[in-house]
């Protein structure tokens, strides 16, 4: 997958807005429940409300599922990032990663996605608040983490828009006390992959206990996979045809069609290929396919992941500040700022619009022995067509700095001898994000140079120089690599770059209490207001606005801004206590009302409850209408103009017509509705203490889906669908004939996912120690997308032809001991086999994926060094190094990287 500029637009710049106030009023809920999962590891608490949050239950009292990280998961198999932590749980999908995005524009950001539904469907937050950062995970200091909350249903009442698929929520260690060092390095067992975590963070109490300041940072080196080719069953592999045309995964492929000195297809001379002098030998082709002439197995051909990545390399740091005040005994002021600092640079690939290049013979560069030239000139032959990779004058490298910086203010307090608590915020982020892609070939200009002559002097020039003598343009030699003049190559390439600004503020206030009670427990109630406002900005070169690069170019987007003003409120209330077959039952609900700028008000809502049956046995249900508003990109990207063809299935005979094609943002857009039902039980028998499971079903159907269709689609659904929102897309000349269509985001799409969530955790004692067994486990039903012509099932697919294709079932089984001297874990990580991708996606013979059990080890002993203490640790993952499945590159599934060994050293004081 090679990206444009364009897709940069398929991350999240922006997401919503402001204009009016906005109040909401419900009977019911703990919407913001941070419930703690059947597994959580941290210790419970009755009730709780900090800074950004709404109620929060502990235990199993919210009816919403929730899975709680701590410091044990965090720390496995080495990990260095959020993003590689969250992986790890069977209900998220490894969308954009440094594997999956190692060839296009948004590498290094790693958002997240649950249930595969697009990562704009998942909110992050950061102590409850959002951050200018398209929840980008690497933009949080991981030494900080104190946990990881994720609700795993929709939540949009309770934090807003976007919380469709369900909210990560980072918990950060603001009242750390002390001083902890670490450093740690990995490597794979291929030699490659190197990685290098540095990380210090500072915690101590100030002004008798009255004030605290929190500091951290960590820097992150890894240096990926470069080139593809290390991992053969992932670079160089794709589909290819059998004798019979049947496509299967297949490795060592290479280019039939071009070669790195240049390759002739046509004449005479066809089948010979130019060495680094020039010369002309015979080419050595591998095994051909007629249905496939541009690739052949083995062979001498040129591939493209001989130089790109396989894993993107990154270079991060992080750093945080925080410091709060008790002012008074129940009033608190604090302050919070953060920096992140993302970078590379790499190969990224060889300019991809040279491949066929129609040469002269007259080309003075151009080296053929007596008897070739006789040959050609008994042809009558004056010109050929050459493949070339140009990896010696137009190999382009990305070279990216993505810098994100973040300052909250805020303030906590409580009345009525604690009551009430009150908290509010105000904070500002901004995120730049400068690209470049170096040596990318000019069109006009790489012509002119390719086309050389013998000039006056008789010396090589420029056929334009004999008829403009002032011309800057230099012949290119192109027959054999490295022969180039470097005169030329400036001339006939340039830097691309791209500039992204992204602006958020955000403010809120919020109350909470529990006013009275009901059956000797207390009824909470929460309710505030939040506002927040995106912007963002586009700005490219001045040969991508004239359009004078091959390959890509770019439009510069004005600063365009969204904004929404909300309002909301949530109730926990008890019904029953202590009645036959109810030991409680709590009922919870909650409502909000935004009102968009660009949209106009919206509704969201969450109703729900848990029963207590008896002591050993609880049922939860909720039942939620969530929103994702349009972001920045979807409303305003620039408009692109291009031409094409339809059929006119207006008519019963279509006949083909010739359109203008529009495309880019949509002001009009409407904001996304998810009906989301999630219904389980959870499990805690008294006769096996330390037993916990739970096990939940959960159904999201999101309707007006935010999409793009082809000019032929649009067509299509508007006549075979009766789809009236494609039909508003095309525009008919005076004759009846459709003269224009405006291929534009719109609200088209529909989606539907439902399936199981399992959880299950057994704690005991043994020896000095704590064994613990966490079981985690997914099934998906079904995951059906509807574009308004046809609905394709994405459960049961590994691949990565489409961005909904999901595994049946995923799981995770492990088994972890601590003591005060030592600890270990063994886990087992479970992938389903299944297809590569649906039929209706591509059409595939060899489709189908074996299963994947991957075996992770970790070992740590602590030292006490005084009032201090030492860690070192290590861990294996990947033990028996399963190789990932062929051709899947891209796929957010599979280990390609191999058994990693990691080393490391922690120091608490």
């Amino acid at each position: 997958m090679i990206a444009v500029s364009d897709s940069r637009f398929s991350a999240r710049v922006g997401r919503q807005s402001k204009v009016a106030l906005a109040v909401a009023f419900a009977c019911a809920s703990a919407a913001h429940a941070q419930t703690q999962s059947a597994t959580e590891n941290v210790e419970p608490i009755d009730v709780v409300v900090v800074s950004g949050s709404r109620i929060s239950t502990a235990g199993f009292d919210a009816p919403t599922p929730t899975t709680v990280l701590g410091e044990v998961e965090m720390r496995q198999a080495g990990r260095t990032d959020i993003a590689a932590t969250l992986t790890d749980l069977p209900q998220f999908r490894a969308t954009d990663s440094a594997a999956s995005t190692n060839t296009v524009t948004s590498s290094g950001q790693t958002p997240a996605d649950l249930r595969g539904l697009g990562s704009s469907r998942t909110l992050v937050l950061v102590n409850n608040r959002r951050y200018v950062s398209a929840n980008d995970l690497q933009t949080v200091p991981y030494s900080l983490v104190k946990r990881i909350d994720v609700v795993t249903g929709g939540a949009s009442a309770a934090y807003g828009s976007d919380a469709v698929a369900g909210v990560v929520n980072i918990i950060l260690d603001d009242e750390k006390e002390g001083v902890e060092v670490g450093v740690q390095r990995g490597r794979s067992t291929h030699g490659d992959a190197e990685k290098t975590l540095v990380e210090a963070s500072f915690g101590t109490k100030l002004f008798d206990d009255r004030a605290h300041l929190l500091l951290g940072a960590d820097y992150l080196k890894d240096d990926g996979i470069i080139p593809a080719i290390r991992r053969p069953r992932i670079g160089a592999s794709n589909f290819f045809p059998d004798a019979n045309g049947n496509l299967y995964p297949t490795m060592n492929l290479r280019e039939a069609r071009r070669s790195e000195g240049g390759l002739i297809n046509t004449g005479v001379l066809a089948g010979n290929t130019f060495d680094p002098d020039g010369t002309l030998r015979p080419f050595q082709y591998g095994v051909r396919s007629p249905f496939s002439p541009s690739l052949m197995i083995g062979g001498e051909g040129y591939h493209i992941d001989q130089y790109r990545s396989v894993v993107a390399p990154i270079e991060r740091k992080n750093a945080l500040g925080r410091f709060s005040v008790n002012v008074t005994d129940t009033f608190k002021a604090w302050a919070e700022v953060s920096y992140n600092n993302v970078n590379d640079k790499r190969v990224f690939f060889p300019d991809l619009a040279i491949t066929q290049l129609e040469m002269s013979y007259d080309n003075p560069y151009l080296n053929l022995t007596p008897a070739q030239r006789a040959l050609v000139n008994g042809a009558g032959e004056t010109t050929f067509t050459m493949g070339r990779a140009v990896t010696d004058v137009a190999l382009a490298s990305y070279d990216y700095d993505r810098e994100t910086v973040q300052a909250t203010v805020g303030f906590d307090g409580e009345f009525a001898d604690g009551k009430w608590r009150y908290n509010g915020y105000y904070g500002q982020g901004k995120q730049e994000q400068d690209m470049r892609l170096t040596n990318l070939a000019l069109a006009e200009n790489f012509m002119n140079a390719i086309d050389a002559v013998v000039g006056p002097n008789n010396t090589p020039v420029c056929r334009i120089a004999l008829t403009d003598p002032t011309t800057a343009c230099r012949p290119l030699n192109l027959f054999g690599s490295g022969r180039a003049d470097q005169a030329a190559i400036d001339y006939a390439t340039a830097d691309w770059r791209a500039f992204d600004e992204n602006w958020l503020q955000t403010a809120g206030f919020i109350l909470s209490g529990e006013p009275f009670e009901l059956w000797d427990k207390p009824v909470s109630l929460a309710t505030g207001v939040e506002y927040r406002k995106e912007e963002y900005r586009s700005t490219y070169d001045a040969n991508s606005l004239a359009g004078n690069f091959a390959t890509i170019n770019g439009d510069n987007i004005p600063k365009v801004s969204n904004d929404v003003t909300e309002g909301f409120v949530e109730v926990a209330l008890p019904l029953l206590v202590d009645k036959p077959l109810v030991k409680s039952l709590d009922f919870n609900g909650a409502a909000r009302l935004s009102d968009y700028k660009n949209s106009g008000q919206i509704w969201s809502w969450k109703l729900g409850g848990t029963w207590h049956m008896v002591e050993d046995v609880k049922l939860r249900a909720t039942r939620s209408r969530d929103i994702r508003a349009p972001n920045l990109i979807e409303l305003y990207s620039t408009p692109g103009t291009y031409y094409t063809t339809v059929q006119d299935k207006s008519q019963a005979t279509p006949p083909t017509a010739q359109v203008t094609l529009f495309t880019g943002g949509n002001p009009q857009l409407d904001p996304e509705i998810a009906d989301t039902l999630t219904v389980g039980a959870v499990f805690t028998p008294s006769f096996v203490p330390g037993l916990e499971v739970s096990l939940d079903y959960y159904h999201i159907k999101i309707e007006d889906v935010i999409s793009t269709l082809t000019a032929q689609e649009i067509v299509n659904s508007c006549y075979d669908e009766g789809n009236q929102s494609a039909c508003s897309q095309i525009t008919r000349d005076g004759t009846g004939g459709i003269s224009q269509i405006n291929a534009t985001y719109i609200n088209i799409a529909e989606y539907t996912n439902k399936g199981y969530d399992l959880e299950a955790s057994y704690k005991m004692p043994i020896g000095p120690g704590q064994l613990t067994v966490r079981g985690l486990l997914n099934y998906v039903d079904s995951l059906v997308v509807d574009n308004g012509i046809s609905a394709i099932e994405g459960a049961g697919y590994l691949g990565w032809q489409t961005g909904y294709l999901v595994p049946k079932w995923r799981g995770s089984l492990s088994f972890a001991y601590e003591s005060e001297f030592v600890g270990g874990d063994v886990r087992a990580r479970y992938l389903d086999g299944g297809g590569y991708a649906p039929e209706e996606v591509v059409a595939l013979a060899g489709n189908h994926i074996g299963s994947r059990a991957y075996i992770d080890l970790g070992l740590r002993t602590y030292i006490p060094v005084g009032d201090s203490k030492v860690t070192v640790f290590g861990s294996v993952q990947n033990v028996f190094d399963k190789q990932p499945a062929v051709a899947a590159l891209n796929s957010p599934y599979f280990d390609i990287i191999g058994r990693y060994f990691t080393l490391g050293v922690r120091a608490n004081f």
